[in-house]
């Protein structure tokens, strides 16, 4: 035999995903080839038919989809002008503000930045944005502030009773702002 017919051979005796090889499903046995086997391997008790190994693969499939389907759940979809958020796919960190300029068939949203790039991404790297919300400048001018009563100390001085009173201009904490490094 040569060497393509021996590979041949082997590949029709491998099993498939369903657990009984091209070979069992023909011949309802395996057929023997070069991998040294026993005899006995070869008896009738020892070979499944062909219906208790279609009946095995449709439960481990039915397994497996119910595992899946445990946490699995459509996400909704946008409309074009809702402003979301884009999943950077390097760094997984929701970074980039954009709006919805155009949906595909598929799942997929061409979203705007404010930079001006189109970006194409599909449903599960997009995130609804939320953005904070700016008090309206007002049409009349600023708006009248109540009052303070006017006291002789002044801010952080000590008073008669015992030592300075932080007011809540100053900050209690250090602002340092920090650097977050990027760590890969």
């Amino acid at each position: 035999m040569d060497q393509f017919s021996k590979d041949l051979l082997l590949y029709r005796n491998a099993p498939l995903s369903g657990g009984a090889s091209p070979a069992q499903l023909v011949f309802n046995r395996p057929v023997r080839d070069c991998l040294p086997a026993h005899r006995r391997a070869f008896a009738p008790q020892w070979q499944k038919s062909a219906v208790q190994l279609e009946k095995q693969a449709l439960r481990a499939r039915t397994l497996r989809a119910a595992h899946f389907n445990q946490r699995a759940h459509p996400l909704p979809p946008f409309s074009i002008g809702d402003a979301v958020v884009i999943q950077n796919h390097l760094t997984k960190r929701w970074s980039t503000p954009g709006i919805i300029v155009e949906t595909g068939p598929f799942r997929d949203y061409l979203v705007k930045t404010a930079a001006g790039r189109l970006f194409r991404r599909n449903r599960r790297l997009l995130r609804r944005h939320y953005p904070l919300a700016t008090p309206a400048p007002s049409v009349h001018g600023p708006p009248d502030r109540p009052a303070q009563p006017s006291t002789t100390s002044t801010p952080n001085s000590p008073t008669p009773d015992g030592p300075a009173t932080p007011t809540a201009e100053t900050p209690r904490r250090y602002a340092r702002i920090r650097n977050r490094s990027n760590k890969n």
